[in-house]
């Protein structure tokens, strides 16, 4: 992306599914995309004659001809005579989503319970996970279908994410099918990071109990050392053993943290970025926690990666 385009981005609105670029006199944009359940949200700034916006009216943003997000406007705020300022929320994410519920899901795998609550709130659904045909029996006790779907996520250590109407849970290290970024070192306007050496276990110790002996065991994964311990519920070995596995993964993922400002470009949280810097040893890969997109007289980004 050369600097004239970082300068002058083209931005077109769709307010309903009509290109009312030409009406929305905006004065700034931010998107603020997330890989995790928090909703993605869009604030815009226009002028004070602008058209009135409306509650739950639909907005989509594109900018150099890249969908940016689809959001539902949930409140409106006047600076009177000033300026209008519109915040809005991934579409749908406020709805029956997040109604609570109670329920058992009996016999039935990852993917089965998934697809289910996926069709029952008129998502999409996008999975890619070790354990989503694993089969069991799951209850959802007075929480919401979005408190579920993170429990299970938390359960499972993946990712879950609602993006544009779709349901989102995949291993946080499954990169075939996560779209990997590259910014080089001239894209970058202001870069930190931290890379967490001490963090790295190589195996994992859960203590649990077992009802059947009527004591406490403890079961591992991995080998070597150092050894990462943790106490946690589990029904049997199998299960003990999966949560272990989970842990083991979270804190491998979790090596590389920080935060990058620069010329934005179509990135999205949950993608993997890396980062190409001529005096840095070690090559910078991680993944994109969340996004801010700035739109304005140029298209800047903050990055958080962890």
């Amino acid at each position: 992306m050369g600097l004239e385009q970082f300068k002058n981005p083209k931005v077109t609105i769709l307010y309903n599914d009509i290109d009312k670029t030409n009406a929305i006199h905006f004065t700034n944009i931010q998107i603020d995309d997330f890989e995790s359940d928090e909703a993605d949200t869009l604030n815009i700034t226009t002028l004070w004659s602008n058209a009135k916006p409306r509650e739950n009216d639909n907005i989509k943003i594109f900018v150099d001809g890249y969908f940016l997000g689809s959001f539902t406007i949930t409140t409106i705020k006047y600076n009177y005579l000033i300026s209008i300022e519109i915040e809005a929320i991934s579409a749908n994410y406020f709805k029956d989503f997040r109604q609570k519920k109670n329920r058992t899901f009996f016999n039935k795998s990852y993917f089965e319970i998934l697809t289910q609550i996926a069709k029952e709130n008129g998502y999409n659904l996008k999975i890619d996970f070790e354990r989503m045909d694993e089969v069991g029996d799951l209850e959802q006790y007075d929480l919401s279908d979005c408190a579920f779907c993170k429990k299970i996520a938390d359960d499972l250590e993946i990712t879950f994410c609602v993006k544009n109407d779709t349901l989102i849970f995949i291993d946080k290290d499954k990169q075939s099918n996560r779209v990997e970024y590259f910014l080089n070192e001239d894209d970058i306007f202001n870069l930190s990071y931290q890379i967490n050496h001490s963090k790295v276990f190589n195996s994992c110790e859960i203590k649990w109990f077992d009802t059947k002996k009527n004591k406490s065991v403890t079961s591992k994964v991995g080998k070597g050392t150092p050894v990462l311990k943790f106490s946690d519920f589990a029904r049997d070995k199998h299960e003990a053993l999966k949560k272990a596995s989970a842990r083991l993964k979270r804190q491998k993922n979790s090596i590389l943290a920080g935060s990058v400002t620069a010329i934005s470009k179509p990135f999205f949280a949950g993608g993997y970025l890396t980062l190409n810097l001529n005096n840095e040893p070690y090559k910078l890969k991680a993944l994109i926690s969340k996004i801010t997109h700035k739109i304005s007289t140029s298209w800047t980004c903050e990055i958080e990666f962890t």
